[in-house]
């Protein structure tokens, strides 16, 4: 699989055990895919992607067996690794221990954190000979799912735009602030869902957007709601958006009431609310 080109592009992309040059990470995790109850093995993360900085960090994620999972206290299960005799310390290693559990529970969650990283993970150990299968499905945006989140997307985005107006008229700025930052990340959520894709942890927005060749206008609507989020911006990329969303077939833009109410019944409030954490 090759990745795409970035501007400012980091370090090699490392897509085997045998690229990583940090000794010390490569042997722990060699010393991890010897042992009989770790199952698998993902390299994940901005080593992977060729986003790191020369000197950053490999993130790794190890699947194991439910008994030796139960057999590690809760803080080990996030192992640190540290180049020798560098002060301060420098995180060569980044390993998280999981189980088949966790896998089922990323994927029945909505949120996108859950699922980014398995987009470009690489499977570099395999005892059940299914990780890539479920790795694949992880990754995949649900297209069932997709018109449904966009929407609630954008009213949320409606939503801040409203309220940070209302804030302003009544003279406070603090409430407004917070709403018209609610409404740039909102709408930094939506133009991921149009282009049917999960967010990225937001300190990778800049190079996910570039690898996925967003256009001037859209970066620049996004861009100047987050860096300068005032009324005029806000609203901008709420106009900017309800066109990208009319473009993507969504007529209920035009009257947007009825799919308001739709998707703020009382009965689905819990599932609208956890899609809404940004």
């Amino acid at each position: 699989m090759s990745l795409p080109e970035t501007r400012n592009a980091g370090a090699p992309a490392v897509r085997s055990l045998e690229e990583i040059h940090e000794p010390a990470v490569r042997a722990a995790l060699q010393e991890h895919r010897a042992r009989p109850d770790t199952l698998g093995i993902l390299l994940c993360g901005s080593r992977v992607l060729g986003w790191a900085d020369p000197d950053g960090d490999y993130d790794a994620l190890i699947l194991v067996t439910p008994e030796r999972f139960r057999s590690i206290p809760p803080e080990q299960t996030l192992l640190r690794i540290f180049a020798e005799g560098e002060a301060p310390r420098r995180m060569i290693g980044d390993f998280s221990i999981f189980t088949d559990e966790t896998l089922a529970e990323s994927l029945r969650s909505p949120l996108d954190i859950d699922h980014w990283p398995y987009v470009d993970a690489v499977v570099v150990a395999d005892r059940t000979g299914t990780l890539e299968d479920r790795r694949r499905e992880l990754a995949a945006f649900p297209e069932a799912g997709w018109r449904e989140r966009a929407l609630q997307r954008y009213l949320t985005l409606l939503i801040a735009v409203h309220y940070a107006i209302a804030d302003d008229l009544r003279g406070f700025p603090a409430d407004r602030q917070m709403n018209l930052h609610r409404a740039a990340l909102a709408g930094v959520h939506l133009w991921f869902t149009l282009q049917r894709r999960w967010a990225p942890p937001l300190k990778w927005w800049t190079r996910e957007v570039e690898r996925l060749s967003i256009r001037p206008d859209s970066r620049a609507a996004l861009e100047a709601a987050v860096l300068n989020p005032t009324i005029d911006t806000a609203t901008h990329l709420r106009e900017h958006l309800k066109t990208e969303m009319r473009h993507a077939g969504f007529a209920e833009v035009d009257d947007i009431v009825p799919a308001f109410a739709r998707t703020f019944l009382p009965e689905r409030r819990a599932a609208v609310y956890r899609d809404s954490y940004l």
